[in-house]
């Protein structure tokens, strides 16, 4: 829970979750999956408290594997274009909308882009950091933590298209100047050092940790087509369709699991570590907490 005089990080969180949640599960037949099972779920058992919330998170990260499979053209994989094949083995099945790209064709692409989305997050956890410091009067501290760091990211991007190197050269001197004057002693030598070593490592990792987001894509996308491969292999329709089915599911309950863990980790480490600080106290009242009758 959060501390008394920290913030919630729900409504910052829950954008990327549900997104990166899509982008690694990403198939049209499991959103839809995720979407029938939360709208039947909430409609008929009416779940309360932590269940309610959580299959309505089940929806919403169902809506946004949806469209990512409509983005990358998943459906069970590639459940229909086999099927097709065996009443037709001549067929070239294309979706009415050609995907925008596909995690086996275009695996650098999808890296290159998570570790992007991943950079976007971390930058947003400093802005949060930024504003919290400002707000508690550590204008300095904001200064030389968040603010020094993001001359350094801009004077990267330029000096690597090659616009200028004096923003780079800035960011550099903000780092050796705030090292200076917030250390004392020999302290501050050494903290120009544990600085650019704590801050060049800790992000460069942090960014690596999102490229979970293209392999678990990746290994769903290609586990579901394996399994359609061999489905398809006894040339019938009904084997096809159990064989498929059963791999599917497999791979489904497996990915259900493994994007919820794998997402959770980014936004409990690579997000949370930027700004968040815990120590809050559950609010536990007085009341009757009845396991079959609702009191109002």
């Amino acid at each position: 829970l959060p501390a008394y005089n920290g913030l919630d990080p729900n409504p910052l969180m829950a954008p990327f979750f549900i997104l990166f949640y899509g982008i690694m599960m990403a198939d049209m037949g499991y959103g839809l999956l995720m979407m029938i099972a939360s709208v039947v779920v909430l409609k008929k058992a009416r779940p309360r408290a932590g269940m309610h919330n959580f299959f309505a998170l089940l929806g919403l990260c169902g809506v946004s594997t949806f469209i990512m499979g409509a983005v990358t053209g998943g459906f069970f994989g590639d459940f229909i274009p086999q099927i097709i094949k065996l009443f037709n083995p001549e067929s070239t099945f294309v979706w009415f909308w050609p995907p925008l790209f596909t995690p086996l064709e275009d695996t650098m692409m999808i890296l290159v882009g998570a570790m992007a989305l991943g950079f976007v997050q971390i930058v947003t956890g400093m802005a949060i950091s930024l504003v919290k410091k400002v707000r508690r009067g550590q204008v300095m501290d904001a200064i030389w933590e968040e603010v020094t760091w993001w001359v350094v990211f801009a004077g990267l991007a330029l000096a690597i298209l090659g616009v200028t190197n004096l923003v780079i050269i800035l960011g550099i001197v903000m780092v050796v100047a705030g090292s200076l004057l917030t250390g004392t002693g020999v302290g501050k030598i050494t903290g120009i050092f544990g600085s650019l070593y704590n801050h060049v490592t800790g992000y460069f990792g942090d960014i690596l940790s999102y490229t979970r987001l293209m392999a678990l894509m990746l290994a769903g996308s290609v586990i579901a087509q394996v399994f359609n491969m061999l489905a398809a292999m006894p040339g019938n329709v009904i084997a096809f369709i159990i064989i498929s089915m059963l791999g599917n599911a497999m791979n489904f309950g497996l990915n259900l699991l493994g994007c919820y863990v794998h997402d959770l980790r980014l936004q409990c480490l690579e997000f949370f570590n930027k700004f968040y600080v815990d120590g809050g106290k559950p609010f536990r009242p007085m009341t009757l907490d009845t396991e079959y009758v609702d009191l109002q």
